[in-house]
């Protein structure tokens, strides 16, 4: 779980979780809470002695990184140092329920080894927020082709975290990397929950920046895509100057000075399209000859010290 400033919700999440957890006597579940550079550290958190989970730790970052790198974060530490058979993924705040968690790793350690995500059948967020959300769904299927249907609430067998964590797309979203992997996953219909306290750090601008994130996850598919559209317009705006000159030079329809404002207006839209086009082809280029961040090499260097929470 990934915590930034928000460690009352984060305490009554764990208490409930401890509470879920004793449909698990067969198995043994730790908690890891990434603390994401908090300027408090973890005031508000609530201490209480856990009864059915087998560890509660801290994994504190050297500083801020956002939600969505804290979970790479965490990740790649649970990859390196906590031998597992899966990892659940959630916020914790409580939008995700604890009393959700539980089906949720039976019914991924249940089955075959995917990764099993809880889809969102109801959202309680106001319209405005769910108009932009519909607004970033429609253009991340336009743009990559992917519709968007799950979040980070998800369970990860330790086989996929393999893959995942070698990902450099991990490091900027969670779910665009395992959409990127190609990894097998499942989904579950779960409706979100109400947060337990405080109010939402996630603004705007943070909100517009996830998005990208999500997006950029595709950034050749996107690239690409973007490429085409230019070329077909390249060719039909070379169509045009075409159909303006042949008009001009060969019939009596001609209005004065009106082929050579069309044949300017065109002219310049042609010219910025092919600029744009090879701006991409290099940028594609580029990015492919770049050494990218490798989270499960590069992680430790935002990784200042765990702390058990029940010591």
């Amino acid at each position: 779980m990934p915590v930034y400033r928000d460690w009352q919700s984060a305490s009554l999440l764990c208490r409930a979780l401890d509470k879920e957890c004793a449909q698990l006597a067969d198995i043994a579940v730790q908690a890891l809470l990434v603390e994401d550079g908090s300027p408090d550290g973890t005031t508000g958190w609530q201490p209480f002695p856990p009864q059915h989970l087998h560890a509660l730790e801290v994994l504190h970052l050297r500083r801020n990184l956002g939600h969505q790198r804290a979970i790479a974060v965490g990740l790649c530490h649970v990859q390196e140092h906590v031998p597992c058979d899966a990892v659940l993924i959630m916020d914790s705040d409580g939008e995700d329920r604890a009393e959700d968690a539980v089906p949720l790793i039976r019914q991924a350690l249940a089955g075959s080894p995917r990764i099993l995500f809880a889809e969102r059948r109801k959202r309680l967020e106001g319209q405005v927020f769910q108009a932009g959300y519909g607004l970033y769904r429609f253009l991340h299927k336009v743009l990559t082709g992917i519709p968007v249907r799950v979040g980070n609430f998800s369970v990860v067998p330790a086989s996929a975290l393999r893959r995942l964590t070698c990902m450099p797309e991990l490091w900027n979203h969670y779910t665009g990397a395992v959409f990127k992997s190609r990894l097998a996953f499942d989904t579950v219909p779960i409706d979100r929950g109400q947060r337990y306290a405080g109010h939402s750090h996630m603004n705007l601008v943070a909100l517009v920046n996830h998005g990208l994130a999500g997006i950029a996850s595709f950034h050749d598919a996107v690239a690409t895509r973007i490429l085409l559209v230019n070329v077909a317009g390249v060719v039909l705006l070379a169509g045009g100057l075409i159909a303006v000159g042949f008009t001009r030079l060969f019939t009596t329809v001609a209005i004065p000075q009106w082929a050579t404002y069309g044949a300017g207006l065109l002219l310049i839209l042609l010219v910025q399209l092919v600029g744009l086009s090879f701006s991409l082809v290099f940028t594609l280029i580029t990015n492919r000859l770049n050494i990218q961040f490798l989270p499960a090499r590069d992680y430790r260097f935002f990784v200042d010290r765990v702390e058990s929470l029940t010591d």
